[in-house]
This record gives structure tokens, sequence and C-alpha cells, in this order.
């Protein structure tokens, strides 16, 4: 295929950066000229975008997902008072349900954001686990208290649909966990699990555990382990995993930046709550000078060592925004629709202001 004389294959290495100088001019002097070449060349690279959006944010754990699927979007409230009343035996529903709607960042219209499923649990005393990526052996070991594991409730987040196998088969769309459930007994041995789900008038109902598993995997397996603390200050770390997360090029460049207003934030803090407080070396015992702070000069003048926490505590915070699904977007890098000049990227189909379908030249 040729456009203008210049094969496809020409292009193609000329967005890969592979074109000779005498070859590179060609096609920037022929795309001047004609629009198909433009069109072929954007058309490309708006393809590799959104090829690469979806190999970069493809596995992000969807924290603000809703669970909400019993039709009053009252699932998790109910599934946390199922728990609740195992602890404490008069506490009346009603009173729980008034209480989280009035919290609008526990229930909202449309249900309840996964990451705070559990706080009318914490609000009542009770200890709260959050766990990613758990697997059906972490859910069994904690409900029974196997394996070194204390004996736990828990909650967990599905889509109700492919949990009850009545999703239609032509199925493909984004992960939709939308329901709480309380898994109460796991028989791997007759592949069963029995939950109480809010979305049916039983007690508890039986589920086939290849479904159950496969409806949990939407959320990323998102875990919610309850139980009574065991003293006052008990604290088991859960981070999320962001070490397979990869950075882009330009995100790299920001790590620095950021770390060194970190590290500012720091010293203006440093400074604020103690006006005489100045930067002097460790002594040498390796000890802070008394009213001095070692670390308390200009982030530039500081070692790769001094530097290493702040770089790690911006390259761990934009990882996980990635890894929970946001995007970083530099707006001086966006196109504008050519019909309301408003910001579109190289993704978009529709302009999401105007509502006009894009093409190519509104991303020339």
């Amino acid at each position: 295929m040729k456009i203008n004389n210049i094969s496809k294959k020409q292009l193609d290495l000329f967005l890969a950066g592979k074109t000779y100088a005498v070859e590179t001019l060609n096609i920037l002097e022929a795309m001047v000229f004609d629009p198909s070449i433009q069109e072929y060349l954007v058309t490309q690279q708006r393809m590799s975008h959104t090829i690469n959006l979806e190999r970069s944010y493809g596995n992000f754990i969807p924290v603000t997902s809703l669970a909400a699927d019993d039709g009053n979007n009252l699932c998790d409230v109910q599934c946390e008072s199922y728990i609740l009343k195992k602890y404490i035996k008069d506490i009346d529903e009603k009173t729980i349900t008034t209480r989280a709607q009035s919290n609008n960042y526990w229930l909202r219209d449309l249900g309840t954001p996964l990451y705070n499923v559990g706080k009318l649990l914490e609000d009542n005393g009770l200890l709260v686990i959050r766990k990613y990526n758990a697997d059906i052996n972490t859910l069994k070991n904690a409900l029974e208290g196997l394996d070194g594991e204390l004996k736990c409730n828990a909650i967990v987040i599905v889509n109700n649909n492919l949990l009850t196998g009545s999703e239609s088969q032509d199925y493909f769309v984004e992960d939709n966990p939308n329901h709480a459930v309380v898994p109460i007994s796991i028989d791997q041995q007759n592949g069963t699990i029995t939950l109480y789900n809010p979305a049916t008038s039983n007690e508890t109902d039986t589920y086939d555990l290849t479904l159950f598993i496969k409806s949990w995997g939407e959320s990323k397996n998102y875990l919610v382990l309850v139980r009574e603390k065991q003293y006052e200050f008990e604290y088991s770390p859960n981070p999320i995993d962001v070490s397979n997360v990869s950075l882009e090029a330009d995100l790299e460049e920001l790590i620095d930046m950021i770390a060194e207003n970190i590290h500012n934030v720091w010293a203006v803090d440093k400074f604020k709550k103690n006006p005489t407080i100045k930067y002097a070396p460790l002594d040498e015992n390796g000890n802070e000078v008394e009213g001095c702070n070692h670390f308390l000069r200009p982030y530039s003048e500081l070692s790769d060592k001094d530097k290493e926490n702040d770089i790690q505590n911006a390259t761990s915070t934009i990882k996980l925004l990635k890894r929970m699904g946001y995007r970083i977007v530099n707006v001086n890098n966006l196109h504008q629709c050519s019909e309301c000049g408003e910001a579109i990227e190289m993704h978009h189909l529709y302009c999401s202001h105007c509502g006009r379908k894009l093409t190519w030249e509104d991303f020339k």
C-alpha cells in the first residue's frame, strides 16, 4: 500500500523514529499537502495510545467502585449490620442505616465505595483489616482461624450477576464489582460457599464456589476482615503492592520534583514547630546536634542516601494512584476540540464537552 508514493512501511518506520534523514524530510513535506498521510499517521498514533493505555491501566484496583446491587444501595450497610449483631446483640439496624446515610463518605446515592466498606464496624470499635488480591485460601483460613490466622468475620465484594449465574453470555464490560456479601463457610470438597447475601430474603444461601471466585475477581479479590481487637494499638501493615507498576518516562521525570517538594513541606513544618531550629551535620557519634537537624538544607545539597526516603515516597504515591486506576495527564500536551476548543485526549472518540464525534483532524 502506498500513500502519495510513500509506502505504509515507511510511515510505520517514521512513527517508530527509524527513518533516515532524507526519508523523514520527504514524509514531512508530503504530509503538509496530503491529508491522507496526516490521517494515517494520526490514526496510528491514536491506536497506539489506546493500546498503551489498556496495557498500562488494565489491572487497576477499583477502589471507587460501588457495592450497591440490592436495589436500595444498602448491601454494604446490611452486611456490616449482620456482622455487628454478632458482637453487639441489641444493635438497631435502622440506627446503623441512619448513621451511614448521615456520613456521605460511607454511603452515597449509588452505594458504598470499596475503600469505605467496614467504616461502620470501625465506628463501633471493631478491628477492620482490608486486603487486595486475596485468594480463597486466605479467606478460608480467616473464617476458620487456620494457618496462624485469628478467626475473623469477612465482607467481600462481588459481581452479583456473575455470582448467581445470571450474567448474559455475551458479557464483556469492564470489571463491575457491585455487591457486598458476607462469607460464612467454604466447602472446597463439594465446591460450594455459604454466604449472607442481602439481595435475597434468606439468612444464608449456598453458591457454586467457581462462580463465587469469578465474581469476587471483579473487585481484584477485595477482602475486608473483621474481629475484636486483641489489644489497644493492634496493627498489621498491609500496603497495596505496587512493585509491578511501571511509570512512563514523563512520570519518571516528575519523581525528583515531587520528592523535592516533599522535603520542602517537611522543612516548613519543622521551622513552624521550632522557629529556632537550624542545620548542623551529625556529630562524631552520628547523633543530631541539640536544636539542629542535619536534613535542614536545600534538597539539592542532600546526599543521594538522604534523598532516598523522599524519592521512595514520591514514587510509591504515583504508582499507587496508577494502581488504583487514576491517570496523571499533562494538560499542556492535550489536543483541543476544533468545534468548542475544550481539551481532548488521543483515545477519545467524542468531545466530552460538546459531544461531537472527533475526527483525525482534531488531533493534527
